[in-house]
């Protein structure tokens, strides 16, 4: 069976991590791929179930993993991680659209988003423990353009910056550090440790 699901936030919000990316740093903290999709929303955005299902797990401690939900649906699971509030109790039923939490930056992250996995039975990636790409059930699907910068620029780690830090200064918009990321992909082998006195572009 073929799921038809929606996002559980609004669509104009980007894609900050895509399914499946296996940087190093993430493949040894993890051990495998990017099971899901991050989706860059502010802490507190409502977060929607994307079909009709049962609330199987609710995790309301913030503890290394953050809170989430999983949903049992008759296609499979889906997961929604890194919440600030659960609106949705274990063992009860919504129906698609139904509010279940709010995004947040519980666990290990880098900045406010919200995960969001599935696994569709029947269906094997390889290496990917049964989740597969949620974006591939989605109807009517716009992701949100990321905006170009202007110019090139180069900052100097100081004590206290974080890649989230940078974004917001120079972007306006914590979501986009991936931008800088992916630009020092030579220096930074980890986002959550840069190093003091590191020499980073800002694209």
């Amino acid at each position: 069976m073929k799921p038809e699901i929606i996002l559980p936030v609004d669509k104009k919000f980007p894609i900050t991590f895509k399914f499946g990316e296996a940087p190093a740093w993430y493949v040894k903290v993890f051990g495998y791929p990017h099971n899901g999709v991050d989706l860059g929303c502010p802490i507190g955005t409502p977060v929607k179930i994307c079909d009709d299902g049962v609330i199987s797990f609710a995790d309301d401690i913030p503890d290394w993993d953050g809170k989430g939900i999983i949903v049992r649906h008759e296609w499979g699971v889906s997961l929604y991680w890194h919440l600030s509030r659960l609106s949705a109790k274990y063992n009860t039923s919504f129906k698609k659209g139904d509010l279940i939490g709010y995004s947040g930056n519980t666990g290990f992250v880098t900045g406010p988003h919200l995960h969001f996995g599935t696994k569709v039975w029947g269906v094997e990636i390889p290496n990917m423990h049964g989740w597969c790409n949620p974006l591939d059930y989605v109807s009517d699907l716009t992701p949100a353009p990321i905006e170009q910068p202007l110019q090139d620029r180069y900052h100097l780690v100081l004590l206290g910056d974080t890649l989230w830090g940078l974004a917001v200064k120079y972007y306006k918009n914590g979501l986009l550090w991936r931008r800088i990321y992916d630009a020092n992909r030579d220096k930074i082998k980890n986002p959550n440790l840069i190093r003091l006195f590191q020499r980073l572009l800002i694209p």
